[in-house]
């Protein structure tokens, strides 16, 4: 049980990650109801400016999975500490620990079961560079790039709410349906993520006690035991 918990931690991370560095209410109802902006680019541009002016972040969040197949949702809780350019860590804390480092080399990872630490070179998997250029691109604030691999529309304007469904280029598009991301008042990081994959399973990230530019040490980006 233990190691199907971890395996779906593991998975709500990565597909996180795809677009982290990024509540939905209502995000499925109105369409075509928010006037839309007029250069969608100059808009992703102008929201990249506001959310790329710390060098650091620490957050605490909450994981809700909902699998089609079972009625039961999986909650899991934790932390998760960035630091610019390149540099992510998540401690899931409750109801196991597990933690995953990712940085522009390696991913490292820990679990309370096997109590080992696995390392992955990025240099040999392409999906997890996918990840971290992902990543690269909203630390940077580049925003608009992500138009490329997705159409995105604005869902709703106050709190800010946009959905990216991925377009065929875009690998994720294999696993993905949508992700609907709705920002803070101040629109300088997030407040929710939720991605619908295809298989009908929905994850739903929700982040608390947000501290930009938070001091941070060597310790928060342990990948083993509590920091």
């Amino acid at each position: 049980m233990t190691r199907w918990i971890e395996n779906n931690a593991v998975a709500g991370i990565l597909l996180a990650a795809l677009l982290l560095a990024t509540p939905v209410l209502g995000a499925e109802q109105g369409r075509g109801a928010v006037s839309q902006p007029a250069d969608m680019s100059q808009f992703l541009r102008e929201l990249g400016k506001k959310a790329s002016s710390f060098t650091t972040l620490k957050t605490e969040f909450t994981q809700e999975k909902k699998m089609a197949m079972f009625k039961e949702k999986l909650v899991l809780k934790g932390r998760i500490y960035l630091q610019k350019p390149n540099r992510v860590a998540w401690h899931v804390d409750a109801p196991l620990r597990y933690s995953v480092l990712i940085t522009d080399k390696v991913i490292r990872q820990w679990d309370e079961e096997t109590n080992k630490v696995q390392e992955i070179s990025l240099a040999k998997n392409p999906i997890f560079q996918n990840v971290l250029s992902q990543l690269t691109v909203w630390f940077s604030g580049e925003y608009g790039s992500l138009l490329d691999v997705n159409d995105v529309r604005v869902v709703k304007r106050d709190p800010l709410v946009m959905e990216f469904v991925p377009k065929s280029n875009n690998m994720s598009s294999k696993v993905i349906k949508a992700i609907t991301i709705t920002f803070r008042e101040d629109q300088k990081y997030l407040q929710q993520i939720r991605i619908q994959e295809l298989s009908g399973d929905v994850t739903t990230l929700r982040f608390l006690n947000t501290i930009m530019n938070a001091p941070l040490d060597s310790r928060s980006f342990e990948v083993k035991g509590r920091v």
